[in-house]
Order: structure tokens, then C-alpha cells, then sequence
């Protein structure tokens, strides 16, 4: 059996192995929360789960937003998309309460779905109940242009 040896920088390896292994917590547990010394949060965000479905005539979107005030979601519609932000807001515990481990995300969220046809922003539709965020989109009725136009051929 032949090895062939591939002469590596170092650092070009293991920043490759990083980024890897970065991406695949990120993918697997969600943004990492930082903590200080009085276990407050630093840096907290949340990836809350999404489901879309596409039927002939609309979208639908699904979000999953436990805990999440209807006042702290904001959705803005584009013709190609929609952009979610939302946040859940963290929790101030009194002195004497002593938190051994908490498992509760707390921070901003923003989410960009696009989508592969053009919406009506004017007819979506939007429910909010039991943390579940529903959204129905209208797709664009596609332009009857029933005038047409010769291409002149030039030589």
C-alpha cells in the first residue's frame, strides 16, 4: 500500500479543523451561550425551528417561538421573501434564588426565508397561538401580458 504525503501548513490545518468542528456545533446544539461570573448572559441568540410548505397558490410558514411575546415578533415582507426577527427577553432573577444549570435561551433572532416565487404581500395571513407562529402567503398571479411584441432580427 502507497501513502502520498501532502505537505500541510499547520496553522491551514487546524484553522480548517476549527471552522469544521465550529460549524458543526453551531449546526447540531444552536448558537453557544457565553456566560460571565455572575452567570449572566453575554452573547445569547437561538435558532428557533422552522417549517415551510409551498401548495400551487401559497406558501405556509411554520415557526416555533415558545415564550416568545406577539409584541416581540416583527415580520417583513418582500416580494421574493420574508425576514423574521424576534426576541426573547431574559429573565432577572432575584439574589437569592441560586441557578445551578439553565437550559433556557434567551437573545435575538432573525431569520430570512426566501422564496422561489414571488408573493402578494397584501393577502398574507398570520396566527399566533400556543408559541407556534403561522404565516400563509399568497404567490404572485404571474402577469397576463396578452400584448405582444415583435423582436426585430438585426444583421
Amino acid at each position: 500500500m502507497k501513502f502520498s504525503i501532502i505537505k500541510r501548513e499547520p496553522s491551514y490545518f487546524f484553522n480548517n479543523i476549527h471552522e469544521d468542528l465550529t460549524r458543526f456545533l453551531k449546526d447540531t446544539f444552536g448558537d453557544m451561550e457565553f456566560m460571565d461570573k455572575e452567570h449572566m448572559p453575554l452573547k445569547m441568540t437561538f435558532r428557533p425551528a422552522i417549517e415551510v410548505s409551498e401548495t400551487k397558490k401559497s406558501y405556509k410558514v411554520k415557526v416555533e417561538l415558545a415564550g416568545i411575546k406577539k409584541e416581540d415578533i416583527d415580520v417583513d415582507l418582500y416580494e421574493n421573501g420574508i425576514v423574521l426577527n424576534a426576541e426573547l427577553k431574559y429573565e432577572n432573577h432575584e439574589e437569592k434564588e441560586n441557578i445551578h444549570t439553565s437550559e433556557f435561551r434567551y437573545g435575538k433572532f432573525t431569520r430570512t426565508i426566501p422564496f422561489e416565487h414571488p408573493i402578494n404581500p397584501d393577502s398574507a395571513k398570520s396566527e399566533f397561538k400556543h408559541g407556534v407562529l403561522k404565516i400563509t402567503l399568497d404567490k404572485k398571479e404571474p402577469e397576463k401580458n396578452e400584448e405582444c411584441k415583435k423582436l426585430k432580427i438585426e444583421d
